[in-house]
């Protein structure tokens, strides 16, 4: 009797899950309605499901009758959640998935900004390309000028670029700008930056566009992100005529934490006891530099801390123009420390923060005079300070795949002082500035992209407050090809020695306009780029009063820029190639009317070319940079001639090679880097006496460099770490 009872009980079973099934059919499509094959359908919480067919069409049968929630999955797209009622369904069920970016595939806005790191594909140069660039002595913002938009200036320290001065691009480190990037001002020689390439995994060069997040800078921006934790633990040497540097860094044992130290002497006197120099250095440079920095990975996030000081001194003497049996000496002693300490990591609900607080010291003290070694006609002696600290905070949250939302903060309190006990007293401004923004990254699909943000920034010392909005969006054509465009407004509070003379100044601005087309693929990187730039109230000087300083400047730089790099269809050989054609005009300072300034060329064109000889385990490079001649002011023409001459045109070609060689455990990088190796000749414009002598005319001379060719000779010691793959890769 059990028998009959049990199996009568198991013969019905497929009778009666036949009669509870039901059948849901239909179709998935993409938004522009075509059919996707593969696309994952399952019943949420059961092992119900299938698969699309070719032409997008599905069939599930599903256990019941009651409301249930089908799950729609396929990469690349956004995972659909659908709830149907399956009593209610007639015969047909339509489904569309949305495109979801991805980091790999998303499309990246490019508009002005070449980007260099760990994040992004769109590689410009990184740390390693700095270093291995010929004539460059491995300096960050020098190597940047091979790039289009920035220029050929050797007559002043900084980043020019898009027809800005060298004041109107900021630096940034983990987020915070930094106060004093360069070393300090000497009359007519450009300073290096302070800052080893080496410290950084990522380099942002922003000539225009820039996003929300940053501010105060006119013309460019060049964001540099600091590395995360060492592979190992190392000390490294680095041996030449000019320094001696010692570099250790020490991984802990688990591996989340490091601890690193660096000391720098340089002494540049052996060095111009052996190449001349176009005038007698009293005091050839001499620098002291240190830094520290400690990571510590905790469990939602990274700490950084970095600290640097310097102390410099550097002094020469050149003939006198106004008084030619004398001579003018020049000397400057100089104190910089910079730190800064930032936190980045993960909050609850797909929300990050960051943080930073950073702080800095500057103190010149300069000595000017004019006349014999024992005696003095004219003297001036300044002594300059500067401190500036800063906080900052970004709370971003991820929505829907890519998208983000960036909400932020900071402020800035600046301090800074001016003595001359010989002809200047004590003077004193302080400046609290405050910036707020909001921005959003929005995918819309894995084609196309858009950020938007706006900035409000106020200074207490101008007593003002400007709203700067910005907007750029990006579409890709295929696979490695796409275009962006860039919008923004951008506001500068004017420079210090400006800010001394006149405190009631206001934000000078400009507006920015780029459309940019990319293409990058198998290693070939192309870039066309157009730009236009207007700017409004800049300063202006009256000719008459150097004290009177006005807003009532106004400008406009337009132009295309060409960059094209391959790293990998020549066997071994990397090269790029830029090009810039700029048209702008300025009205500024003590420009009578608006024309183009002394530091832009129309032309400028860099060829970057390195090999690897495996065979002889050589790096070679070469590096040519060429600019059409700038501009210059010559006061024995009247003024309706101003700016009418112009310079001969600048040609540079520098040579590096670094030998790859192990002794025993240590491994060693030699080094021989020339800069204008060719010996060309190279004017960067003239300085003219301040009266006018027994011809009747203001005497001159030609601004050149110091000498005609820089020699670099070295050896870079790394013990713990083989440094030869990642210079070979």
């Amino acid at each position: 009797m059990c028998i009959k009872y049990f199996l009568s009980i198991f013969l019905s079973l497929p009778i009666i899950n036949l009669k509870a099934q039901f059948v849901i059919t239909g179709m998935v499509t993409t938004t522009k309605n075509e059919p996707l094959e593969g696309v994952n359908i399952s019943i949420k919480g059961s092992y119900f499901g299938t698969t699309s067919a070719k032409d997008g069409s599905f069939s599930l049968s599903v256990p019941d009758t009651s409301t249930r929630i089908l799950t729609f999955s396929f990469i690349g797209y956004k995972i659909l959640d659908m709830r149907v009622a399956i009593s209610s369904i007639s015969k047909h069920l339509s489904a569309q998935l949305r495109e979801e970016p991805s980091e790999m595939e998303a499309v990246v806005i490019a508009a002005g900004t070449f980007e260099a790191s760990d994040k992004k594909k769109a590689t410009a140069l990184k740390s390693l390309d700095v270093v291995t660039t010929a004539g460059k002595q491995a300096d960050i913002t020098t190597a940047f000028k091979t790039l289009p938009g920035a220029q050929q200036i050797g007559e002043q320290e900084g980043l020019f670029v898009r027809g800005g001065t060298g004041a109107e691009t900021k630096v940034f480190i983990d987020g915070m700008m930094v106060a004093n990037p360069f070393y300090s001002s000497v009359p007519d020689i450009a300073q290096r930056s302070r800052f080893s390439p080496l410290l950084f995994k990522g380099m942002a060069f922003s000539t225009g566009g820039y996003s929300a997040q940053y501010g105060q800078a006119l013309s460019s921006a060049l964001i540099l992100e600091s590395i995360d934790l060492p592979t190992r633990s190392e000390l490294n040497l680095i041996i030449s005529s000019p320094q001696l540097s010692i570099l250790s860094q020490r991984l802990n044992k688990k591996k989340n934490g490091s601890l690193g130290a660096n000391v720098n002497y340089a002494n540049l006197a052996p060095y111009f006891s052996v190449v001349p120099q176009k005038y007698h250095y009293t005091k050839p440079s001499e620098a002291l530099n240190t830094d520290l920095n400690w990571r510590q990975k905790v469990r939602s996030g990274i700490i950084k801390v970095y600290a640097y000081g310097n102390l410099n001194k550097v002094g020469f003497e050149r003939p006198g123009l106004e008084f030619p049996p004398l001579s003018e000496h020049f000397f400057i002693s100089n104190k910089n420390f910079y730190s800064n300490a930032t936190y980045a990591g993960k909050l609850k609900h797909n929300w990050q923060l960051y943080t930073g607080a950073s702080v800095s010291y500057n103190a010149d003290n300069i000595k000017m005079r004019t006349g014999k070694v024992d005696t003095t006609l004219y003297s001036f002696l300044p002594q300059i300070t500067n401190q500036t600290s800063q906080i900052k905070f970004v709370l971003s949250k991820n929505f829907l795949g890519l998208t983000k939302l960036h909400v932020g903060s900071e402020l800035q309190s600046l301090i800074d002082k001016v003595e001359a006990k010989d002809s200047i007293s004590l003077r004193e401004i302080k400046d609290t500035y405050a910036a707020a923004f909001i921005e959003s990254d929005v995918y819309f699909t894995t084609r196309f992209v858009s950020k938007m943000g706006i900035r409000y920034e106020h200074s207490s010392l101008l007593n003002k407050g400007v709203i700067s909005p910005r907007l750029s969006f990006a579409y890709k054509l295929n696979s490695c090809s796409q275009f962006s465009f860039a919008y923004g407004k951008f506001y500068q509070k004017p420079e210090t020695n400006h800010l001394f003379r006149t405190p009631s100044l206001n934000f000078s601005n400009s507006s920015h306009y780029i459309l940019n087309y990319q293409s990058v693929f198998k290693g070939q990187t192309l870039r066309i780029e157009t730009f236009y730039k207007d700017y409004k109230a800049l300063v202006t000087i009256e000719p008459a009063n150097a004290f009177r300083l006005k807003n009532d400047g106004t400008g406009y730089a337009k132009g295309v820029e060409v960059f094209w790099r391959d790293m990998k269809n020549i066997k071994d050989l990397d090269y790029w190639i830029s090009y810039t054609f700029l048209d702008t005009k300025r009205k500024h300072l003590d420009y009578p009317f608006k024309t183009q300034p002394s530091f832009s060329a129309k032309h400028t064109v860099s060829v970057v070319a390195k090999v690897w000889v495996n065979s002889i385990s050589t790096h070679f490079s070469s590096t040519y940079s060429f600019a059409t001649g700038r501009p210059f002011y010559n006061p024995n023409l009247s003024r309706e001639n101003f700016m009418s001459e112009k310079t001969m045109n600048f040609n540079s070609l520098g040579l590096q090679a670094n030998y790859l060689k192990r002794f025993g455990k240590v491994n060693a990088v030699l080094i021989a880097n020339v800069s204008n190796a060719l010996g060309s000749n190279q004017v960067f414009g003239y300085r003219y006496s301040g009266k006018i002598n027994s011809r009747g005319e203001y005497a001159r001379e030609e601004i050149t460099p110091m000498a005609k060719r820089v020699i670099f000779l070295g050896m870079y010691l790394s013990i713990g770490a083989d440094k030869r793959n990642s210079i070979i890769d």
